[in-house]
């Protein structure tokens, strides 16, 4: 199973504004989420908000998609998504600087692969 993350800077002047978007992301729009999940192809997504010296954050999204899922396909899908949640959510979203495309995957690393590999090397 495909799955990405990603992350971009917070400015400090913002961050109570973006915990209180995801707030109310959580307590109201929960439902649209998890259709536009459901119709672009992710079971599970992730947010976090890792805290700068200066005050600033990352804001972290893991997501996991469903199989057959790839980032490419993902995007595509997700740019041409549009129902009441998304003109909700994507303008306020976009307003902190989304990034401007998914990064390039370096390096990928399963336990699982990683024994079966490590039993390989022994033999």
């Amino acid at each position: 199973m495909a799955s990405t993350a990603w992350t971009f800077p917070i400015p400090a002047d913002r961050v109570e504004e973006f915990r209180s978007l995801l707030a109310e992301l959580n307590e109201k729009h929960l439902d649209g989420l998890g259709t536009r999940a459901r119709v672009v192809g992710y079971h599970r997504e992730r947010m976090w908000l890792q805290p700068n010296p200066d005050g600033s954050a990352e804001f972290i999204v893991s997501l996991e998609f469903d199989k057959g899922i790839d980032p490419a396909t993902f995007s595509e899908r997700l740019l041409a998504y549009e129902s009441d949640f998304t003109r909700w959510w994507t303008p306020r979203f976009a307003s902190f600087g989304m990034p401007p495309a998914i990064g390039e995957p370096l390096l990928s690393w399963d336990a699982t692969t990683a024994v079966v590999g490590a039993k390989e090397e022994r033999s």
